[in-house]
């Protein structure tokens, strides 16, 4: 064979492998093509689909249940802060299971577990985050309030605030620290909390106190000269006057101590 032949033998092969090329491409690119390359596995073999919005309203749901039986009924807000994407799941029985791993977080975010179940064998477990926040009406100082002072009503105000912690941690009423004083120094806007007060001293060291002790029904008293200073409920030493000698007593009012 001469070159000029050669030269159009090798051209017709190119044009036939270009053109066959060409053609793959198209068949590849073709709806036919995604059927036979597996374009709809997925979908067939995975025909159910939960949504995110279905899982985090599960999740939400299940929150809602544990606020409820740990008798929250304060103004709540539950905001998804992360969540799964929509999930494809093969052919079978779907059932779920939500759960929260411990106590719930106030004012911070909380993860509530979901379990996916296809005829009943665990598929896949996701996790959806909120953020819960629970708000209530509780009393914040109206001005800055000194270590050991009497607060006066008008020292406080109502306010609607986020807690962080759970029921009764907060003081909602004028009586809950009414004749309390401040274990430390308060700043004005600050919400009250059962550890910031205490009852007030009303007995200082080598103050006469009368000393009480009950016995099967019968009390005895004597004469006794306080060690320590003292708050109603709290303990304290004292010194019986005749005997002089050093006894324990819880402090009853301004005058008296029961000796244990």
């Amino acid at each position: 064979m001469n070159i000029k032949g050669s030269r159009l033998a090798i051209r017709s092969i190119l044009c036939m492998l270009w053109s066959g090329f060409f053609c793959l491409l198209i068949f590849m690119f073709s709806p036919q093509a995604e059927a036979v390359y597996g374009g709809n596995m997925q979908a067939e073999a995975f025909p159910q689909v939960i949504t995110a919005q279905k899982m985090a309203g599960i999740a939400r749901q299940q929150l809602e249940l544990e606020l409820y039986k740990a008798g929250e009924n304060r103004r709540h807000v539950l905001t998804l802060t992360n969540g799964p994407r929509d999930l494809r799941l093969p052919v079978g029985k779907l059932r779920y299971e939500a759960a929260l791993p411990g106590q719930i977080r106030y004012g911070s975010v909380q993860p509530v577990h979901i379990r996916l179940y296809i005829d009943e064998k665990l598929y896949r477990r996701v996790i959806c985050y909120f953020r819960v926040q629970v708000f209530e009406k509780v009393l914040v100082a109206g001005m800055d309030l000194p270590l050991e002072k009497n607060i006066a009503e008008s020292a406080v105000r109502v306010e609607e605030r986020e807690v962080t912690g759970g029921q009764g941690r907060y003081l909602t009423s004028f009586q809950d620290i009414e004749g309390r004083v401040p274990i430390r120094y308060v700043h004005m806007g600050q919400p009250l909390e059962q550890n910031m007060l205490q009852n007030p001293v009303v007995i200082h060291s080598g103050s006469p106190v009368k000393l009480i002790k009950k016995f099967k029904g019968i009390q005895v008293s004597a004469n006794g000269i306080a060690m320590q200073k003292g708050r109603v409920g709290g303990r304290i030493k004292v010194r019986n006057a005749n005997s002089s000698r050093i006894l324990q007593g819880k402090v009853v009012d301004a005058t008296t101590v029961e000796i244990d």
